[in-house]
């Protein structure tokens, strides 16, 4: 037993458990997906020293889009693409999801401005206010699909939990 895990310790292949592809054309993608997870964020969570001055939000080098442009505190979903993918200004993207306290699917679509990836660069996609409470700050959905669509409608990227089905 003990050699067992002496091996899987010093395997490099173990040490990173398998997932699927989601890289450009081998998923179906025009743009490849390093990862898409939910965090839940705070209003303090996007101050930035500069904001007190201008009274501005900077949002730094992300793409930061909202349900409810007004508040801040929910849950994002924090995508980040292949370095070098462009997502031009006009882009939709949908979230199809189901909420912990809701029966029925549920969908929200943010217009996004031009984005370029790049190291250390996300798409922050904002289910705020009222479309999900602080109450639920230890809940996510129960299964849900990302798609984001160029201007024209052509199928930019998708992306779904493992409990998503069509």
């Amino acid at each position: 037993m003990l050699a067992g895990a002496f091996v899987f310790a010093l395997n490099p292949a173990c040490k990173q458990p398998p997932t699927p592809a989601y890289h450009g054309e081998d998923a179906g993608n025009a743009i490849g997906i390093r990862y898409a997870s939910f965090y839940m964020k705070t209003e303090d969570d996007f101050k930035r020293i500069s904001e007190y001055f201008t009274n501005e939000e900077n949002t730094g080098s992300h793409a930061v889009v909202r349900s409810r442009p007004e508040a801040r505190d929910g849950l994002y979903m924090i995508v980040s693409l292949e370095s070098g993918a462009v997502v031009p200004a006009g882009s939709v993207a949908e979230l199809r999801y189901y909420h912990p306290k809701k029966s029925d699917l549920q969908v929200c679509r943010w217009e996004l401005p031009e984005f370029k990836a790049a190291a250390h660069r996300e798409l922050r996609l904002g289910l705020t206010g009222e479309d999900w409470e602080s109450s639920l700050s230890r809940k996510r959905p129960s299964a849900w699909q990302l798609n984001v669509f160029a201007p024209d409608g052509q199928l930019l990227f998708r992306r779904n939990s493992y409990l998503w089905k069509e």
